[in-house]
């Protein structure tokens, strides 16, 4: 018993960190704040009873609390989005690819908090003598750590008559923010099987053309016109492409600065949320990561070569087990443009445009080339970072210049397509989502079309813009 006032000191450690993550989502005191609380419980107990070390494992679940609320309020403040189940399969992206992230976190918020974090962990390790846990104890602290757990990883029984409503914002301020994320990983989970069974791949019902047409799909990184935000930045080739587009305009996305996957998926699928459930916040996170209908899957099954050209990490999402079950017979990421020209460390626009024309001019069989820039991805540097960020659009515009030449020399039709995935996460474009888009034929000149679309109605027009 002598053990029981410091471990109650230790499970008081994550408190704070825990009330401050229910604030930001104005969770309400209920008779679901003990689920709330299972999770982080959980974890104390089963640290405590592996290391009979009270402060060291409420610390290491403090700290994990103060993680997950500094993410959540910097993705509020700069995204306008809380933090959702699926984020928990980008946490691994943060620590292999940090400059797509840390940075949006205040510096001085970091460097404190990783300095307390190193200090505080060591003091512990050193000065922290073990408690003297006979083993019915340390038993009886595990087992009840399991409970909880177990509670965490199939809290639906306990949610007889309760109203899930599956919109993020309103389930964490009924439930905890905790809580929430449990209920809506388990409830995606049971239905998942059957979405995807309902989204299988079919066979071909495309009618293309005779000869059938190269289909280059660019999704451009962060791409939509500077001229939206009153930036006088040119974008000659983006406006002649869309002078004699087959159609062009803006394009409704559904999230701003972030989530490339989710207009990616929608893109390439034709699929609304509806289909997805709760899987809709990321879909590449579990849902696609078995065969399911696409663009790919059914011009290859009409016999194209189907290829994703994408200079960075091919685990990024998850795209090297996505794409493959997205119908890409190849995906050509980082290691295929190791000598490629970079900038700002990133493989630039131009060393894709280079590579789209070497193909198109070797091509003997139609093929599907599905581009993901990454050059103009965040954050922008210097003194001006929409400045910066307008300067990586007018790259993008002249990579556009050399594909649209290059299509024109290919003696096979090419449906040219580009489009932004998102926003740039930037004072200066808040306030809307729209994005742009330009679909053009090199053999069946448009006049320039303007239509407001999503990003299935984008998939639907490709698909109209490949027949006939």
């Amino acid at each position: 018993m002598e053990s029981l006032p410091l471990a109650l000191i230790g499970a008081l450690l994550p408190l704070p960190m825990w009330l401050w993550l229910r604030r930001q989502v104005a969770a309400r005191f209920s008779m679901w704040v003990a689920l709330d609380a299972a999770p982080w419980l959980a974890a104390y107990l089963l640290l405590l009873g592996m290391t009979a070390r009270p402060l060291l494992s409420g610390g290491a679940v403090a700290g994990a609390l103060l993680f997950i609320a500094i993410a959540a309020f910097a993705k509020r403040a700069r995204l306008g989005d809380g933090l959702v189940f699926t984020d928990g399969g980008l946490l691994w992206q943060v620590f292999v690819h940090p400059r797509f992230y840390v940075p949006f976190v205040p510096r001085a918020v970091l460097v404190v908090g990783v300095i307390a974090g190193i200090a505080l962990a060591l003091g512990v390790l050193v000065l922290e003598p073990g408690l003297d846990f006979a083993s019915a104890q340390r038993v009886a602290v595990l087992v009840l750590g399991a409970v909880l757990l177990g509670i965490t990883l199939r809290p639906l029984f306990l949610l007889r008559g309760a109203i899930i409503q599956q919109v993020p914002a309103a389930d964490a301020a009924g439930f905890g923010p905790l809580a929430c994320f449990a209920l809506h990983a388990r409830l995606a989970a049971t239905e998942r099987a059957a979405r995807q069974a309902r989204h299988a791949p079919a066979p071909p019902m495309l009618h293309l053309a005779d000869p059938a047409p190269h289909l280059l799909l660019l999704q451009l990184e962060s791409f939509c016109d500077p001229r939206r935000f009153g930036l006088a930045q040119a974008l000659p080739h983006k406006d002649r492409l869309a002078q004699t587009a087959l159609t062009q305009g803006s394009l409704a996305v559904s999230a701003f600065g972030a989530n490339t996957m989710r207009t990616e998926f929608a893109v390439l699928t034709g699929l609304e949320d509806t289909a997805l459930g709760l899987d809709r916040f990321n879909p590449y996170f579990r849902f696609a990561r078995q065969p399911i209908g696409s663009l790919a899957w059914e011009l290859r099954g009409a016999g194209y070569q189907t290829l994703c050209l994408h200079p960075f990490d091919a685990r990024f999402f998850g795209r090297d087990k996505v794409l493959p079950a997205l119908g890409f017979a190849r995906f050509d990421a980082a290691p295929a443009f190791e000598d490629a020209e970079h900038v700002r460390g990133l493989v630039s626009d131009a060393a894709i445009a280079q590579r789209l024309a070497a193909d198109l001019a070797a091509a003997t069989l139609p093929g599907f080339w599905y581009v993901i820039t990454v050059a103009a991805h965040g954050p922008w540097e210097g003194d001006d970072p929409a400045r910066s960020w307008a300067d990586c659009m007018a790259a993008s515009d002249a990579m556009l210049g050399e594909v649209m030449r290059a299509a024109k020399a290919c003696p096979r039709p090419v449906v040219v397509v580009a489009f932004g995935d998102h926003r740039p996460a930037l004072p200066i474009a808040q306030g809307g989502k729209e994005t742009d888009y330009v679909i053009w034929r090199s053999d069946r000149p448009g006049d320039g079309r303007a239509e407001k679309l999503n990003a299935v109605g984008l998939h639907r027009a490709i698909r109209d813009a490949m027949q006939g």
